[in-house]
């Protein structure tokens, strides 16, 4: 949370002095979340499980999250800070969305590994444990995919 409001911070306050340009392609192309964006995002989340569990470099593990979720971030914050809050919100929800996407399929790549803790007692907590996070997870992808229809479709919700 800390990084995420040092993020939205610094980029607010950067749009509020510099001239932001939202036809940008860079910032224009992150104010659209679509269902293909979720699509990669599961991708990304399963690729980063799937590198963790096989032992690559976490460096290069955080910067593939970094990548998926800073430049929504950044362009949230300076569209915001430049006054262009619809389009922000578009930004934001893109964030939301790659969020959600990375912990979903994160937890069901884990799952399926069947990757559990090292001590019998703990194992029937913690699958309790995944299958709940699996469950609240796929609620808010639910969510998520009905926001951004409604959202294409100019429906506010």
């Amino acid at each position: 949370m800390v990084g995420v409001g040092t993020a939205i911070a610094i980029s607010y306050a950067l749009g509020s002095f510099l001239p932001v340009d939202p036809g940008d392609s860079e910032i224009a192309s992150r104010t659209v979340v679509g269902l293909g964006d979720v699509a990669l995002a599961l991708a990304s989340g399963s690729a980063g499980a799937l590198a963790f569990t096989t032992g690559v470099s976490a460096t290069l593990i955080g910067v593939m999250v970094a990548v998926a979720l800073l430049p929504p971030l950044v362009a949230f914050g300076l569209l915001m800070g430049s006054g262009n809050e619809s389009l922000a919100w578009g930004a934001m929800l893109l964030f939301i969305a790659n969020f959600i996407a990375i912990n979903l399929s994160g937890v069901a790549t884990f799952l399926a590994q069947g990757i559990r803790p090292q001590r019998w007692s703990e194992a029937k907590r913690a699958k309790r444990a995944s299958i709940a996070a699996m469950a609240l997870w796929l609620l808010m992808l639910a969510l998520l995919v009905y926001i951004i229809l409604g959202w294409r479709q100019g429906i506010v919700i």
